[in-house]
């Protein structure tokens, strides 16, 4: 081969290693993966007013959010697609409806337009008549009164944009009121993280629409286990909720002191080979336990901002936060053909012993778990 060939050669090489290499630095798997799920996974005229797109829906808008302006049109542009196709059938009757109100509330106080606050007022009359526990709390299901950990991101979501549209204290008090109410009768002392529902109704029952027979017969009334997306809806609405507050509401005080609590113990809970943590957190050593990446990034996202907004410190809370994107990226996301796939992900899941979460099936792609890769992955890179 001559000197001349061999320069050929070893230059067409560098061009396309420094390609490489740029693109690796101008594309991240976060990137790769919000855009799949808004052109193709759940494209914008898909949308279905479910809880499960509702995850991804409010990660559009903290994309909106946190973007360039430039970028801003094209995640604006989608949630006003996706709420439009739904003026008519947007409602607020059950929690996990009232979830998708936060994209009527969002475009009332992005635009301005008149036909999105009137539907988010709509979701919010509704809500007000969903069934309450005898201490006020929401109850997860039509026919019983039942408080689930889940709940509060479903009605928390909406309800925190409702008062960022209106700056009406009246929403944000609701909030903070079902944060307490469901913490009093959830939290656990020691851990400082929830278990999972608690049954509300007079008597115990032996048939139960959702999850195992005989769930809460016990002196308690409740779960006795911790699970862990259930967790992590509660944690990833105290943190976003606190990150949108002035810091001289008492609301907020209240709300990241709560945050502050269940972040606690997570850095020791965490898996220190995959970063990620269990589908229940606290028995983290047992068999039959797994890895779960949607909790994963919903915790490493409540840590991360419980770091930036100085509610928590030290090496330990930031290692994992790293631990947990570097490991998201290496255990939970596999790149098929040109796509990325998100792995290790819980089906929907009712309330049961640990056996029935050990035996949850591994549902990926799921839209509220590829939202939770994508909050957490941004919220980690943005500045």
């Amino acid at each position: 081969m001559s000197i001349q060939l061999l320069k050929c050669y070893l230059s067409f090489f560098c061009i396309v290693l420094t390609s490489q290499t740029v693109f690796a630095q101008e594309n991240t798997w976060v990137d790769s993966l919000d855009h799949y799920a808004r052109t193709e996974f759940l494209p914008a005229e898909k949308y279905h007013w479910t809880w499960q797109n509702a995850a991804l829906l409010n990660t559009i808008k903290v994309q909106y959010e946190i973007s360039s302006n430039e970028k801003k049109k094209d995640y604006l542009d989608y949630i006003r697609k996706a709420m439009d196709r739904k003026l008519k059938k947007a409602n607020g009757k059950s929690p996990n409806a009232t979830a998708s109100g936060l994209g009527m509330a969002f475009l009332a106080r992005v635009t301005g337009e008149k036909k999105y606050k009137r539907i988010a007022d709509k979701v919010y009359k509704d809500y007000s008549k969903i069934q309450r526990t005898d201490n006020g709390g929401v109850s997860h299901l039509r026919n019983y009164k039942e408080l689930w950990d889940d709940t509060i991101f479903m009605v928390g979501s909406f309800l925190r944009e409702m008062y960022l549209l209106t700056e009406d204290e009246k929403y944000l008090n609701e909030l903070v009121h079902q944060v307490e109410v469901h913490r009093a009768k959830l939290k656990d002392d020691h851990w400082g993280l929830w278990y999972h529902g608690w049954d509300g109704d007079d008597k115990n029952r032996s048939n139960f629409i959702c999850g195992q027979k005989g769930w809460s017969n016990n002196p308690q009334k409740r779960s006795e286990e911790i699970w862990g997306r259930g967790n992590g809806w509660v944690i990833v609405t105290l943190a976003e909720t606190v990150h949108a507050l002035p810091k001289e509401l008492p609301q907020r005080t209240k709300l990241a002191a709560y945050l502050k609590e269940m972040l606690l113990h997570l850095p020791s809970l965490q898996d220190t080979e995959t970063g990620h943590w269990y589908q229940l957190p606290v028995r983290k050593e047992e068999e039959g336990n797994f890895i779960e990446s949607s909790c994963t990034a919903m915790f490493a996202y409540g840590i991360l901002i419980g770091l930036k907004e100085g509610i928590i410190e030290g090496q330990a809370y930031e290692t994992s936060v790293q631990k947990a994107f570097n490991g998201l990226r290496k255990y939970s996301i596999l790149k098929v053909k040109d796509k990325l796939q998100t792995l290790n992900i819980c089906n929907g899941t009712c309330i049961g012993d640990s056996s029935y979460y050990f035996n949850r099936k591994i549902k990926n792609e799921k839209s509220f778990g590829i939202g939770m890769f994508i909050l957490f992955g941004s919220t980690y890179l943005s500045p």
